[in-house]
């Protein structure tokens, strides 16, 4: 997604734009140097709702604070999650996974302690009433390999990836989350059409700078995001991965700003009342 939006920014700065992976930590490490960087404007942070608002809930000795150690320049994009369930499971809609889940009979797949895959099944679980032995994966390619191989019955994880793992008929979406149907499901109803509209876990990115930066810096860094996300291959490459692009006051710094605090209270809230508990 940084590589999507950098060649629009690039002309936008008229200087490069490089985009750097920094791994590690579920990105507290790439997350920490940013807010340690210096304030010229030569260096920001594009990062997810994890990062931003979920880590502060499963790290003990956080390196950052999300609230305070950055400056919201602007959401770029929410990617909505789909509940997906194995053919294998002999789960043959809705109202059986839900009977399933409140009888404590199910297995579900996971990306570990507060991934998205882990938000999502929390939420839905939550919403049901119901019980599930969560089986955490090292990553979700493989938590999928073991959904379309019947090893486990659900998950849920972003919906362009369902979408691809739909394909095959291995497994089935039953709802998404977010306000409207994708176009590439388009006879999968949201969740609020399936009757759970409590579930409404969406995956966001953002872009952030220390805080430090000025506001000249930070606004320079808005209208640069603005413009490359009125880019017609930008948004073509988001609305092919089922992306919904900021509307109006959504691309924002407040509105960005909001949704790191209210996301961090809420996610922080479901993770309390589930029992997880943060490591170090």
């Amino acid at each position: 997604m940084a590589r999507l939006i950098a060649g629009p920014m690039r002309q936008r700065f008229s200087q490069p734009v490089v985009v750097e992976n920094a791994a590690g930590a579920s990105g507290n490490i790439g997350a920490a140097r940013v807010a340690r960087a210096g304030a010229d404007g030569h260096t920001a942070l594009l990062a997810h709702v994890g990062v931003l608002a979920i880590n502060r809930h499963l790290f003990r000795n956080m390196p950052f604070d999300a609230e305070r150690d950055f400056v919201p320049v602007g959401l770029v994009c929410t990617n909505p999650m789909a509940l997906l369930v194995s053919t294998r499971s002999g789960i043959p809609d809705l109202a059986a996974l839900i009977a399933r889940a409140q009888e404590g009979r199910l297995k579900v797949a996971t990306s570990g302690n507060g991934s998205t895959l882990h938000i999502g099944a929390l939420q839905f679980l939550a919403a049901v009433g119901g019980r599930a032995d969560l089986i955490p994966y090292r990553g979700g390619a493989p938590a999928v390999n073991d959904l379309l191989a019947g090893v486990v019955d659900m998950l849920v994880e972003q919906a362009a990836s369902a979408i691809t793992n739909q394909q095959g008929g291995m497994a089935r979406a039953f709802f998404v989350t977010g306000s409207a149907r994708l176009p590439g499901l388009p006879n999968v109803p949201t969740a609020a059409e399936a009757g759970l509209p409590a579930v409404n876990f969406e995956v966001w990115n953002g872009v952030v700078l220390p805080a430090a930066s000025s506001p000249a810096v930070a606004a320079a860094w808005n209208a640069a995001l603005t413009a490359a996300l009125t880019d017609s291959d930008v948004r073509s490459r988001l609305v092919q991965l089922s992306a919904r692009l900021p509307e109006g006051q959504e691309g924002s710094p407040a509105h960005l700003g909001d949704l790191i605090r209210r996301d961090g209270e809420k996610w922080g809230r479901l993770l309390r009342e589930t029992g997880v508990q943060p490591g170090d």
